[in-house]
């Protein structure tokens, strides 16, 4: 099961950042209106347990999200998943990335922010095509669970290599593959690998236009970026004729 029908998309990382907060509503908006197809947004859980967007495990003045509820994350501009979702446009994709890292505060053995992501998610299956992501492979496998219908990724650094994750990705049910850019084995051969073990390449965060250009020609997926409207131009010129 693969999210991605016409490769290779792209993903607003987090909205589009340089035109609005990012994980808002305003920047996933946005991100649609300047070219991309998708967008990526950081799901945390809050104190009294909603799925919140935000990347950072603390808010700026250095207290955990998880130490918040949601209403007073919501005074401080940190959306909840299910008002995000409510917001967008009808179509647009969606990568709910899981934020579930040991560590850090918020970290759950659990997996009590899964169901709280799929809670927010099911109302709108069929709104736009979905894909959730993970670091973590136990919560990838939990997302697998807890949302059947919706191919789930596994995130890497570039310090791991491509063929190496692979084998773990498949390991946890994982559809789609994340590798950071840069990361070794990322090229026309190791796509063509994941292809062939049923995987979709999703990667992240590719700002270089030169880069998105060599990805893209390469038969990656999906291209997670800062910046949609110049990588999806500079896509859109590979194919005019």
């Amino acid at each position: 099961m693969k999210p991605f029908v016409r490769p290779p998309v792209v993903v607003g990382h987090r909205g589009a950042p340089e035109h609005a907060p990012e994980n808002t509503p305003a920047a996933f908006i946005a991100a649609a209106e300047i070219g991309a197809t998708w967008v990526e947004l950081d799901a945390r859980r809050s104190a009294d347990g909603w799925a919140v967007c935000h990347h950072d495990a603390h808010t700026p003045d250095g207290v955990p999200v998880v130490a918040r509820t949601a209403d007073e994350l919501a005074l401080m501009g940190v959306w909840s998943l299910p008002a995000v979702l409510d917001a967008l446009p009808a179509g647009l994709g969606v990568d709910v990335e899981v934020k579930n890292a040991p560590g850090e505060p918020d970290f759950d053995e659990d997996d009590q922010l899964v169901e709280a992501v799929a809670a927010a998610v099911q109302p709108h299956l069929d709104q736009r095509p979905w894909m959730s992501s993970s670091f973590n492979p136990l919560t990838v496998a939990a997302l697998t669970v807890a949302l059947p219908d919706v191919p789930a990724g596994l995130l890497h650094l570039s310090t791991f290599d491509v063929p190496r994750a692979v084998p773990v990705a498949a390991e946890y049910g994982a559809t789609v593959l994340c590798p950071q850019e840069g990361a070794a084995g990322l090229d026309s051969e190791g796509v063509e690998f994941c292809h062939r073990q049923g995987l979709a390449v999703f990667v992240w965060t590719v700002d270089d236009l030169d880069v998105a250009a060599r990805l893209a020609s390469a038969g990656v997926d999906a291209i997670c970026t800062n910046r949609p409207d110049a990588v999806a131009a500079t896509l859109a010129r590979r194919v005019q004729p």
